[in-house]
């Protein structure tokens, strides 16, 4: 693992940089005694259980729409940019939609983008078509359109791409 590299690569760079620099810390220094610290090796056991029923394959034989907000500072954004390369690499992009609201919080959609959501996705199922059903405006106009019980915020669907996933498994290994 080059944790140098690997912290270039992140969204959070500069502000890291600029954190130590603030309060007179070596970020090189922190960042040798990651790199020179002993591995430990992962239990075969627990490696092999997580393979067979958690880590993505990318193999989809049903579409699949995720919903996830931008700002969850819990379950990040960037898990979907590694779960859309895998999906990828396995050949199943047509069944992946993925869509983004932009506000902070975990799971903080609204009751009117949830069910809009839901029915994007039993459009796809019941046309076999994605058609335009994931244009963040379009799917705005649906919530909206769901009255204001159901919108306590206004509908905040957007076009989204998240930064790279930094520490991505390779499945094909």
């Amino acid at each position: 693992m080059n944790y140098s590299q690997q912290l270039e690569r992140s969204a959070d760079y500069d502000e890291v940089q600029a954190l130590y620099q603030q309060d007179g810390l070596s970020l090189e220094s922190d960042l040798n005694r990651l790199a020179a610290a002993a591995r430990i090796q992962a239990d075969p056991g627990a490696l092999q259980y997580l393979s067979t029923y958690t880590i993505f394959n990318g193999n989809l034989n049903i579409p699949v729409l995720t919903l996830h907000t931008t700002g969850d500072g819990w379950v990040v954004n960037q898990n979907e940019q590694a779960y859309a390369s895998v999906v990828r690499v396995a050949k199943d992009s047509s069944l992946l939609r993925e869509i983004f609201v932009h506000r902070a919080g975990h799971c903080t959609f609204t009751p009117a983008e949830t069910l809009t959501a839901f029915q994007t996705l039993l459009h796809r199922l019941d046309t076999g078509k994605w058609d335009d059903s994931t244009n963040p405006d379009l799917l705005n106009q649906e919530a909206a359109a769901l009255g204001q019980t159901l919108n306590p915020v206004p509908p905040a669907l957007f076009n989204f791409e998240p930064t790279v996933f930094l520490r991505p498994f390779d499945v094909w290994n």
